[in-house]
């Protein structure tokens, strides 16, 4: 006659030691999800105030490298493309106005006309603000380029300098364009940037 084969399974303690466990581990999953949750909002609104902050330091950044410039032919030499200074309110190199022959016509725009050539930004009660035909770091007219309701500015500055140029035996003209701020809901999520930019000479 064919011998019948035992045929055994979990003992009730292995399946109370297995339960156990598995109870644990989604205990500590439980646990660790709102921590995830927070470090990945976290991490998207870091993002997201880099990109906004990223955009302000590029508009400046373009402006710059064309100070200076002049359509081929033009009558007037510009004597002061850059200049630096603050709004009596803001800290010192806190406002920049640049001027460079953005419609090709040989002349910089003076400031009363429609097509003024003078891009003014200004650090000014916590926000960032622009300017297209200012004469100097005051007065109205002033737009923000990022909403204070949302992103706060801390810190704007520029800081010219020069560095020579490899085997030119000339100088270029740099500038270090720092930008600080966080968001106004979230103070703790706070970025800091620098650019450097290589105006013309």
């Amino acid at each position: 006659m064919p011998v019948a084969k035992s045929q055994t399974g979990f003992s009730l303690a292995e399946m109370l030691i297995a339960m156990l466990i598995g109870s644990m581990m989604i205990v500590s999953v439980a646990a660790m999800y709102p921590a995830l949750q927070r470090q990945s909002l976290t991490l998207y609104r870091l993002y997201r105030l880099e990109q906004s902050m990223e955009q302000v330091l590029i508009t400046i950044a373009k402006d710059l490298r064309r100070a200076g410039f002049l359509f081929k032919g033009g009558k007037e030499r510009v004597s002061e493309a850059v200049s630096i200074s603050q709004h009596s309110l803001s800290a010192v190199g806190s406002c920049i106005i640049i001027r460079y022959d953005l419609n090709h016509n040989g002349v910089i725009d003076p400031i009363d006309s429609t097509t003024a050539e003078h891009f003014a930004y200004r650090w000014l009660n916590n926000s960032i603000e622009q300017h297209r035909s200012a004469k100097e770091c005051h007065g109205n007219g002033w737009e923000k380029l990022l909403d204070p309701a949302e992103i706060v500015i801390t810190h704007f500055s520029v800081q010219p300098g020069d560095r020579a140029l490899k085997g030119a035996g000339k100088s270029a003209a740099y500038y270090l364009i720092t930008l600080e701020g966080h968001w106004k809901r979230w103070p703790s999520v706070k970025r800091r940037l620098t650019l450097r930019v290589r105006g013309m000479r």
